[in-house]
């Protein structure tokens, strides 16, 4: 009997992925995954997702209504979040379990637990799902202020920023579009392609228009001030991007998140390829020969007030666009939501949930 069983409460599994997604080869990949689960002896059944944020509401569903503790997302960062939501938002939060089955584009979440990402992973990643090796993770509350009026609040689960990495996004996803209407150039440029190249389009634009942006910001009662930012991250989980880890010591179950400066073009570069897995030059190595960087800093409750003679800068949360403004309040609730991840990821002393979960700050 898969140890996954005594979570279950009698109750199937339930799988969430989009049939559509990656083409149409999703299907098929979600007809292996099942086919690797019913192998692995986990009971379980099939939900499709659905668009525009509806998927939140079905996992809820599926919790309070009927009885479901253990939920697999398959897909990339995106399905991740719709799917920790959902869980977050039930009446049941603390007695849910979260499986991962990556296969998106970045797959921060699952890269930063150690798992392998893809279809070939997948024989993997479903062992590990039966194993039902637990660890909690922490999760941000965030709420947006523009004029002095609340205008947003969600959840993240990776990373919330401000400045180039958003308004990147939303250059990916124009370009997403825009390639997707020329016939086989998007079998090309897709993916972690596509969102490159937004990265150095907006990289090459800051040249041409002043985007900087100052910030004041209280981390735990803290004040800092900085200035001439191009970027400005807070974030959870160790990987970033699919590639980067800005700070090695980062851990997403010890109720703290890291906000990482990122001052200017040097900085930029630097955190470039200083930060890169597999880099042989680390952050240490550039500082030797000059080339300094800003350091990240951790807190568990943070404000960020946007300075700006311009527009203000975009923002984004686990790779989808959020409304700009020009306040950002975030609250970490510590190991909020439990996930199965590989034995070698569990820390035995952070194996206790935080409590029950509100949706609100």
């Amino acid at each position: 009997m898969p140890r996954i069983d005594r979570y279950r409460q009698n109750q199937p599994v339930i799988l969430f992925g989009n049939p559509t997604a990656q083409s149409g080869k999703a299907a098929d990949w979600i007809r292996h995954a099942r086919a690797l689960l019913d192998e692995a002896g986990v009971t379980h059944r099939f939900i499709a997702t659905e668009p525009e944020g509806r998927t939140t509401e079905i996992v809820r569903k599926t919790i309070d209504d009927d009885g479901t503790r253990v939920v697999i997302y398959m897909g990339g960062d995106g399905t991740f979040a719709e799917v920790a939501k959902g869980i977050l938002r039930s009446a049941h939060a603390a007695a849910c379990v979260m499986g991962m089955l990556p296969t998106g584009t970045a797959n921060d979440q699952g890269k930063s637990f150690g798992l392998e990402a893809g279809p070939g992973a997948l024989g993997k990643n479903v062992e590990v799902i039966a194993a039902a090796e637990t660890v909690g993770c922490d999760v941000g509350m965030l709420e947006i202020e523009r004029s002095s009026k609340i205008i947003h609040r969600d959840m993240f689960f990776d990373s919330f920023s401000v400045g180039l990495g958003a308004a990147s996004l939303e250059t990916r996803n124009r370009d997403r579009e825009r390639v997707g209407r020329i016939p086989g150039l998007g079998a090309i440029y897709r993916d972690q392609l596509v969102y490159a190249g937004a990265i150095f389009k907006r990289f090459a634009e800051s040249y041409v228009v002043d985007v900087k942006f100052d910030v004041d910001a209280v981390l735990d009662g803290r004040v800092e001030r900085f200035e001439n930012l191009l970027d400005i991250i807070i974030k959870n989980t160790k990987i970033f991007g699919g590639e980067w880890v800005f700070d090695a010591n980062a851990e997403s179950d010890d109720g703290l998140f890291e906000l990482i400066p990122i001052a200017g073009r040097r900085d930029f570069g630097a955190k470039i390829l200083g930060t890169l897995r597999g880099s042989p030059v680390g952050l240490g190595d550039l500082e030797q020969v000059g080339i300094e960087h800003s350091a990240s800093q951790t807190g568990a409750q943070f404000q960020l007030d946007i300075h700006t003679e311009g527009a203000l800068p975009a923002a984004q949360v686990d790779g989808e666009e959020i409304p700009a403004g020009d306040r950002y309040r975030v609250i970490v609730l510590a190991r909020a939501l439990r996930l199965i991840v590989p034995r070698e990821h569990v820390d035995p002393s952070h194996t206790d949930m935080s409590g029950p979960v509100t949706a609100g700050l």
